[in-house]
This record gives C-alpha cells, structure tokens and sequence, in this order.
C-alpha cells in the first residue's frame, strides 16, 4: 500500500526544515534585541536574511528536486514568520500613524507576494516542466523592491521619526513578541 502523500515521516522532513529556516531570522532578531537594536534593525536584518536564501535558492540550479525543495520551504517560512509580524504590527502601527493609504499597499503587496510563492512552490513541484527558476527571480524582485525601496528606505523611516521614543521601544517589544510567536505555531504545526 503507497502510503499517503503527507504522511508522517514528510511531514518530520518539513517541520525540521522549518524549524531549520526559522533559526537564522529567530538569531538576527535576538542579536539585534541583545545589542540594544529596535524594530527596524530588526527588519533589516531580516530582510537582509530572506535576500541570502533568494540567493542561495537561485544558486542552487540544476540541484536534486529534494534539495530545491528544501530551499523552497525554507524560504516560505522565512517569508511568513517575517510578513505576519510585519502585518500583525508595524502595517497597523503605519495605519495609525496616519498612513493609511501606504498601510493598504503594503498589505495588497504582502497577498501579491503570497500568491506568488505558491506559484514558485508549484513550478518548482513540476520537478522537470516547471519554470521554477523564473518565480524565484519575479518573487525575488517582487519581495527586494516591497522590503527595501518601500519599508526600509521611505515607510518604516517615515514611522521610526512619527513615533515617540516610548512608542518605538513598544513596537520594537511586539514586533519581536510577534515574530517569536508565529515562529513556534509554525515549528509545532
């Protein structure tokens, strides 16, 4: 008998290969919270994180489909542990800094961005047919100019300076809360 597609031995694989994709976006907030860094350090040491799996994913080529695989999950877990805080703090944090407007496109960026990882995830499943390295390159793009161009270089500056030092430590405390939180609900299913 084929045992079914999700059984328990894949789905060990996959929550160790989270676990394992988690890790270096769970060390840079601790180091950044542990050298006295807030929020948008943070951020950018996240962002910054995500950019090398871009990277290493790419890089990876013409590797077995199990190795691609690997890299694709790691990279969707790093990409919701990361965007449901962002999400879950600093967009409502924008919003009620008076950016309402740049707060919704950040989100309708967030569900582009969303829709487009499972685009790569099923490219990438196609194992010979798919073109998963094309949805890399656009989730790449897609994902680079929403983090640096948009949050780094323009909002998250525009929110760091509206707020008030009290303000700030208090979105640096949930944004860390946050992440931590969605980071254990997706190691422990």
């Amino acid at each position: 008998m084929t045992p079914p597609p999700f059984s328990l031995p894949r789905r060990s694989l996959v929550l160790a290969g989270a676990a394992a994709a988690l890790l270096p976006l769970r060390q840079a907030v601790a180091q950044t919270a542990a050298a006295g860094g807030d929020w948008l350090q943070m951020v950018q040491a996240q962002h910054a994180l995500v950019a090398k799996s871009f990277d290493k994913l790419l890089a990876s080529g013409n590797a077995t489909y199990t190795t691609r695989d690997q890299l694709v999950h790691a990279l969707a877990y790093q990409l919701t542990a990361h965007s449901v805080a962002e999400e879950n703090v600093l967009y409502p944090a924008i919003a009620m800094a008076g950016m309402v407007n740049e707060s919704d496109k950040l989100y309708l960026d967030q569900a582009h961005a969303k829709v487009m990882n499972a685009q790569l995830e099923m490219q990438s499943r196609l194992k010979d047919k798919g073109n998963w390295q094309e949805a890399a390159r656009a989730l790449q793009a897609a994902v680079l100019q929403h983090a640096k161009e948009d949050e780094e270089a323009r909002l998250y500056p525009q929110l760091q300076a509206r707020l008030s030092p009290g303000e700030n430590a208090l979105l640096t405390q949930n944004f860390m809360r946050e992440f931590r939180t969605v980071g254990l609900r997706r190691m422990t299913g």
